[in-house]
């Protein structure tokens, strides 16, 4: 049993964090911190989480906490991230590791230079779909993979989106490709267990304009893998779809293709005939969505801790669903493909 220090509980905390905390096996919630007062003792009250604090470089002195799970906007992750592994605890941090990547390679490197786990909150990887997804890429039964194309695309209201400035602040790191769209860049390295080798984007503002918003609200990229396999990327938040009809993946492979909703957990499989002119067959399978991605992730690392084996999702790994969201954010800006690792001037 590991205890947990959680800083930052925000609408993300309550929504889809705590309850996980509390249902993970090996995991213990000892205290949270925040700087609301308010939020802070209704929380404690609501969860009965023994300890509390205003202030982190208080949590980090509190010698019963093992593991701190950092859950602030993005730009603020660096300077706690580095404090807590000086501190000797191991540390979770919410997707995307940093807003740039010396930021990333510093949290990297003060982790492993003080002999604590890194893990990077990339736990859509867990959702039931992703996970049988990738057993089917595994096991060959789309045969070559060629292909994958990710989409995540929504209509956000303009009152949210100017509710918190690091969702339209540069900055920041607002944007829908840096608010969820890193999701799908390490789903498709996830996916594939390919390098990316370079990238083209296009993106702009088409809806959300004025009103302080400097990030795009559309991004279309195209990646180059290792193995000779395409990714394509789109993100929107300006998109009108149909629940969750937004976001999906679709696999292509040369001995079928696979289409699935994650969220959704509806999953088509295309095999064509062995015969011309068959047409083949479609099978769509169900694979609701059981909400316990973020119980697997605490649990998985956890037990790397406990076994110090790798942790389910590497520093090294976040580094480059983060290496490939600024790549083709300086393709787009530049108008010029980009190739991987990114130079200084791209961002590297």
């Amino acid at each position: 049993m590991l205890n947990y220090g959680v800083i930052g509980c925000g609408a993300v905390f309550e929504v889809f964090q705590v309850n996980a905390l509390a249902q993970a096996s090996g995991v213990k919630l000892l205290a949270v911190c925040d700087i609301n007062q308010d939020r802070l003792s209704a929380i404690q009250k609501k969860y009965q989480v023994p300890r509390t604090y205003t202030d982190y470089h208080a949590l980090l002195q509190d010698k019963d906490i093992e593991v701190v799970m950092i859950n602030l906007p993005q730009h603020l992750h660096r300077e706690i991230a580095l404090k807590s592994a000086q501190a000797g605890k191991h540390v979770y941090v919410e997707k995307p590791i940093a807003t740039t990547l010396k930021d990333a390679r510093d949290i990297i490197e003060s982790c492993r230079e003080n002999g604590v786990k890194l893990c990077v909150g990339h736990q859509r990887r867990f959702i039931t779909t992703e996970l049988k997804a990738k057993e089917m890429i595994e096991a060959g039964e789309l045969g070559k993979i060629f292909k994958v194309r990710a989409v995540a695309c929504w209509f956000e209201a303009r009152k949210s989106l100017l509710s918190k400035d690091w969702w339209y602040k540069k900055e920041c790191g607002g944007g829908p490709l840096m608010r969820w769209g890193v999701h799908k860049t390490d789903t498709l390295h996830f996916l594939l267990g390919k390098k990316p080798l370079r990238v083209y984007a296009e993106m702009g503002q088409f809806v959300h304009q004025g009103g302080g918003v400097t990030v795009e609200d559309n991004l279309l990229a195209l990646y180059r893998f290792e193995g000779d396999i395409i990714g394509e990327l789109e993100v929107s938040n300006s998109q009108h779809e149909w629940k969750f009809g937004g976001e999906y993946i679709e696999i292509f492979g040369d001995k079928g293709t696979l289409r699935y909703w994650p969220s959704e957990g509806i999953m088509r499989i295309y095999i064509p005939g062995n015969k011309d002119p068959l047409p083949g067959c479609e099978e769509t399978i169900e694979i609701i969505p059981d909400g316990k991605e973020m119980i697997r992730i605490h649990e998985s690392f956890v037990k790397s801790i406990e076994k110090n084996t790798s942790p389910p999702v590497t520093g090294e790994e976040g580094y480059v669903a983060l290496e490939m969201a600024l790549g083709a954010y300086y393709s787009a800006e530049t108008g010029k493909a980009v190739r991987f690792p990114l130079t200084n001037e791209a961002g590297g």
